[in-house]
């Protein structure tokens, strides 16, 4: 398909340009002429719809990957046939890939990688709950947007190929392509399962620190031999300032084990953000209770001859920023520093800028720099009294948390090993002594965990301040909090702990809590292929006790009186008696009648019948020698007036006299007659 032809796909998508090319199809920019707006359109390559497995396959997922609804995933509208192969109508997403941006910039810093895995993460959760696995996570499928929003991409697409390659089908391109991320049961050819993404999101953080990916080689089977067989590179050999917590997040997620993975991407997601926010992470602490290796020591392969080192003492690692970063593309030039936005590249002329250009670019964006700080100290310091941080080395983490909390600052306990410090000891913290912050502000204070087993506390009847500060006590920190609703139980009462009650852990382990919400919430479930009936009975019943809000709304896809959709989303929490809107659909919406006078009867039944509508034919006698003879006369409803999809047009057909008998044919109002 040349870029230059104008090409109207199934008499609905007019072809523009072509805008990429990739292992399995040609992706093109597109007009969606029915609903007026730009759509990317996959035309698969002819080999891959010769199979009557994969085509059926695709259908399928296609299928599945547009009931994914997400703001992090791109929205599949339509799939069809045409030209012997088939295509999938998309989201277009303006912008670029992650791939192309690292090919830009090399590698990231972890804070800014924190804040794409944790967009990849939110996606990849919602596929999962709707029991669609990507098996294709890698930079080439994550798209950046223009307006800094993440996408991803191809869902559902890497099923279908399994299926082809299981038919036979030469996809040297896709493997070759994506070896590097494949998961170890992938190069197993084992079956997939939501863990498999989770170990390619891994890997993909792993690339955006450090560079590179962890296992290369000459071949794909070279590549997943080692996804199988090898343990990474540390990460901090590569990125040596990397903080210890996001490389614990990381060596979790490429655990070889998928049941030593995170348990969810909705875990996943979560430590990063607690990584992002400065918080203790669960992987970290997974490895100071001698759960799970620690991901800074290279495997060592110890000899008669060779002596394992000993580990130097941590330091302190730098604080994540607290800031949410946006990821852009934008219009400035190489030479920025990397730990800033991903920021491509304008053009490869940009290359070849002089470097004294880059330099005066630099020094200007560092004088705004110390502007802006001098601007934001002044604020502070107009905008409410300043507080001393107080020194609170050398002191029980409890002691320490209690001072801080007494002066009007939140402490962030963060556990690092310290061999020369005693268990629970503060011996080292961030901001220091005497640096002024606002009321509110956090103080990372870093403790030596206890080695020594410790007993989880009871928890049940506490609130959260109290669980706090009984584990900070024991030198043991919150983890992950789940809200659960539960009648019987006060709102903000913990229900119960995990570790349980009892059980024995290290010090620095982060204890996870489940705390009523009493009536609480719940989530919106999948109405998916539900009469707006089936839909209000669920809804209005229990355990929702939700009130209906019924909106009407086309749709092409959507039978008429099946929901299409509801606001909030399927799977929102969502407060028990509260207002959800259902949209419900009556069918396609009204389309404009084309105009057929003066063609061809057979031409004008299929222009008619390609829109959707019924045609009814009406014969009118004329001269012999007439040109309207075999031509439409007249239309009903006329050219341009906007009629339901599947109602009748009628057309009046002139008719050569010399053919009159005494029976005239009937009136046709068979569709393609």
């Amino acid at each position: 398909m040349s870029d230059r032809e104008s090409v109207i796909l199934n008499d609905r998508y007019e072809m523009q340009q072509r805008i990429g090319r990739g292992g399995m199809a040609d992706v093109y920019l597109a007009r969606d002429v029915l609903l007026d707006r730009l759509v990317a359109i996959k035309v698969l390559f002819p080999e891959f719809a010769t199979d009557p497995a994969f085509v059926e396959r695709f259908r399928r997922e296609a299928q599945s990957a547009a009931n994914l609804n997400h703001p992090n995933i791109v929205s599949v509208y339509d799939w069809g046939r045409s030209n012997n192969t088939y295509f999938m109508a998309m989201e277009y997403v303006p912008g670029r890939t992650l791939a192309d941006a690292l090919r830009d910039l090399g590698q990231i810093s972890a804070a800014k990688a924190a804040e794409v895995g944790i967009e990849v993460a939110a996606a990849l959760s919602f596929a999962h709950r709707n029991n669609v696995v990507h098996r294709d996570i890698k930079p080439g499928n994550i798209l950046i947007g223009s307006n800094g929003q993440l996408k991803v991409a191809d869902f559902g697409i890497a099923r279908a190929l399994g299926s082809a390659a299981d038919s036979g089908l030469t996809q040297a391109g896709a493997v070759m392509g994506t070896a590097a991320y494949f998961s170890p049961e992938q190069a197993q050819g084992g079956q997939p399962d939501p863990r498999s993404d989770l170990y390619s999101l891994g890997i993909v953080l792993y690339e955006m620190v450090s560079g590179r990916v962890p296992f290369t080689g000459d071949n794909p089977v070279a590549i997943a031999y080692k996804q199988v067989h090898e343990a990474p590179t540390p990460l901090n050999q590569y990125a040596p300032d990397v903080p210890r917590a996001f490389e614990a997040i990381v060596a979790r997620l490429l655990t070889k084990d998928p049941a030593r993975r995170y348990p969810t991407a909705e875990a996943v997601r979560d430590d990063l953000r607690r990584f992002r926010d400065g918080l203790p992470v669960q992987a970290l602490a997974a490895i100071l209770n001698k759960k799970e290796p620690d991901p800074s020591i290279a495997p060592t392969v110890v000899t008669p001859t060779t002596a394992v080192s000993e580990r130097p003492p941590p330091t302190l690692p730098s604080a994540p920023t607290t800031q949410r970063t946006t990821v852009v593309i934008s219009d400035l030039p190489p030479g920025y520093d990397p730990s800033g936005p991903i920021t491509p590249p304008e053009d490869l002329g940009n290359r070849r800028r002089n470097v004294v250009i880059g330099a005066s670019i630099a020094a200007v964006v560092a004088l705004i720099g110390l502007v802006i700080g001098f601007l934001a100290l002044a604020n502070r310091s107009s905008s409410g009294p300043s507080i001393a941080v107080p020194n609170v080395t050398n002191m029980l983490l409890d002691d320490a948390v209690s001072l801080l909390d007494s002066v009007g600052l939140e402490a962030v306990p963060i556990a690092e090993e310290n061999p020369g410090v005693e268990p629970n000891i503060v011996w080292a913290q961030d901001p220091p002594l005497g640096e002024n912050l606002k009321e509110g502000d956090t103080v990372r204070v870093i403790y030596n965990p206890s080695n020594t087993p410790i007993s989880v506390p009871d928890l049940s009847t506490l609130t959260l301040e109290q669980a706090r500060k009984t584990l900070l006590n024991l030198g043991l920190t919150i983890g992950d909090v789940t809200y659960v609703n539960d009648p019987e139980i006060a709102e903000g009462i913990i229900i119960s702990s995990s570790p349980a009650f009892g059980e024995s852990v290290l010090g620095g382990a982060t204890i996870d809590l489940s705390v009523s919400q009493g009536k609480g919430t719940n989530p919106i479930p999948i109405l998916d292929g539900k009469t707006i009936e089936e839909a209000r009975s669920i809804l209005e019943g229990e355990p929702y006790k939700f009130t209906v809000n019924e909106i009407i709304e086309a749709s092409d896809t959507i039978e008429i009186g099946y929901v299409i959709r509801t606001s909030p989303i399927a799977g929102a929490e969502t407060p028990i008696g509260a207002t959800v809107t259902v949209y419900v659909s009556n069918g396609r919406a009204p389309i404009k009648v084309p105009p057929v006078v003066g063609l061809t009867e057979a031409q004008a039944r299929a222009q008619l019948t390609a829109k959707g509508f019924i045609v009814r034919v009406n014969y009118v006698n004329v001269a012999n020698d007439s040109a309207d003879v075999g031509r439409v006369i007249s239309q009903n409803p006329r050219s341009g007036v906007e009629a339901e999809v599947g109602s009748q047009v009628v057309l009046e057909i002139g008719r050569a006299t010399s053919t009159t008998s005494s029976s005239q044919p009937p009136a046709s109002d068979a569709p393609g007659a």
